[in-house]
C-alpha cells in the first residue's frame, strides 16, 4: 500500500478526491491532511487516518509527512503560497515523498498575471527538486464562481467580474477525478505529465441561458464591474490574501478586454486521464438542479 497524503481534504476539491478514494483506493492507503484538529480527530474516529498540517508551519511537515510516498498539493489561495510550497517541497524531499501532483492553474507560462507565475514557480521548483511530478491546470472553476454558499435557487441571478466576455470553465469533479487517478496509478505513468481542464468556454449571457432552461426559470446576471471588485479588495485586512485577489483582478480586467488567451481555450484532458469527457456547464446544472431542487447545492467544505 502506497501511503497518500491529501492536502486540504475536507475542502471544496480535497473532499471530492477523499469521495474519489472512497470509491476506488486500490494499492493506496489515504491521510487526510487538515488545518483544524478536531476535524482530524473525527476523522480518526470513523477509522481513517489523519494529520493536522498548516501549510504556514513547517514544523508540522515531518510528523504529516511521515512513510508518505505520494502527495496532493494544493496550497491556500493567498500569497503565502509560494512560502508554503517551498518549504513543503523541502520537507517532502528530506522525507523521501516520491511524487507530488500540484494543483495549479490554466497557465500559459507567460501570462502577466501574479497568482499565475507564482504557480509556474512552484512547478518550476518541484521539477528541481528531482521529486516526480504532475500538475494539473483547471480553468475557472465552475462551483467556485456559480454554485457557491449563494442560494442561486432562490436569487435566480448569477454574478459576472468579466462582463460578457468568454471564460474557459473547469469542473471540481474533473479536478478530483484526475488528482485521485494519477495518485493512485502512479509515477510509472504520469510523471512529468501536464494536465489541463478547460471543458466549455462561455459568456455570462450563455451560462444564464443554460442555467435558465436546465431549471425552467429565468436567470439574470449581476454584473460586477472592475470599481466595485476593487472597492471590496481594499477593504481586505490580510496582505497575503489582498495580494492574491489583487492578482485575480488582473485576470478579470485582462480577460474583459479581451487579451487573455487562456480563458479561450477549450481542453478536455479528463478523456485522456479518466476515460471520459468532462463535465460542462450543463451537466453540472442538471446535476444541480436535480440534486437541489428548491434548495441551494450543500458546500463541499
Amino acid at each position: 500500500m502506497v501511503k497518500t497524503l491529501i492536502i486540504g481534504a475536507s475542502g471544496r476539491i480535497g473532499s471530492k478526491i477523499v469521495k474519489e478514494f472512497d470509491e476506488n483506493s486500490e494499492g493506496v492507503e489515504i491521510v487526510l491532511g487538515t488545518l483544524f484538529p478536531k476535524e482530524a480527530e473525527a476523522w480518526e474516529k470513523e477509522g481513517k487516518k489523519a494529520v493536522v498540517l498548516d501549510l504556514n508551519k513547517p514544523s508540522d511537515f515531518p510528523v504529516a509527512l511521515e512513510g508518505v510516498e505520494r502527495l496532493f498539493l494544493l496550497t491556500t489561495y493567498t500569497s503565502d503560497m509560494l512560502f508554503q510550497a517551498k518549504t513543503l517541497v523541502d520537507a517532502a524531499k528530506e522525507a523521501g515523498v516520491k511524487y507530488i501532483v500540484h494543483l495549479g492553474v490554466f497557465t500559459s507560462r507567460r501570462d502577466p498575471v501574479p497568482h499565475f507565475v507564482w504557480h509556474d514557480l512552484i512547478e518550476s521548483y518541484i521539477e528541481a527538486s528531482g521529486i516526480a511530478w504532475t500538475n494539473i491546470h483547471p480553468n475557472v472553476i465552475i462551483e467556485s464562481a456559480l454554485f457557491t454558499d449563494l442560494p442561486i435557487t432562490e436569487t435566480n441571478t448569477i454574478s459576472s467580474y468579466v462582463g460578457d466576455a468568454p471564460q474557459g470553465w473547469a469542473s471540481t469533479d474533473d479536478i478530483a477525478a484526475i488528482a485521485a487517478t494519477v495518485l493512485r496509478e502512479g509515477p510509472e505513468k504520469h510523471a512529468g505529465q501536464d494536465y489541463y481542464i478547460s471543458t466549455d468556454v462561455l459568456t455570462a449571457k450563455e451560462i444564464a441561458k443554460i442555467l435558465s432552461d436546465v431549471s425552467g426559470r429565468e436567470f439574470k446576471i449581476n454584473y460586477v464591474d472592475l470599481n466595485q471588485q476593487k472597492a471590496y479588495h481594499s477593504q481586505i485586512d490580510s496582505i497575503p490574501i489582498r495580494a492574491y485577489m489583487e492578482s485575480a483582478l488582473i485576470t478579470m480586467e485582462l480577460t474583459q478586454n479581451g487579451k487573455f488567451s487562456p480563458q479561450k481555450q477549450i481542453r478536455d484532458d479528463v478523456l485522456k486521464v479518466v476515460g471520459r469527457k468532462g463535465k460542462t456547464m450543463k451537466d453540472l446544472a442538471e446535476e444541480y438542479f436535480n440534486l437541489n431542487k428548491d434548495t441551494h447545492i450543500a458546500r463541499n467544505a
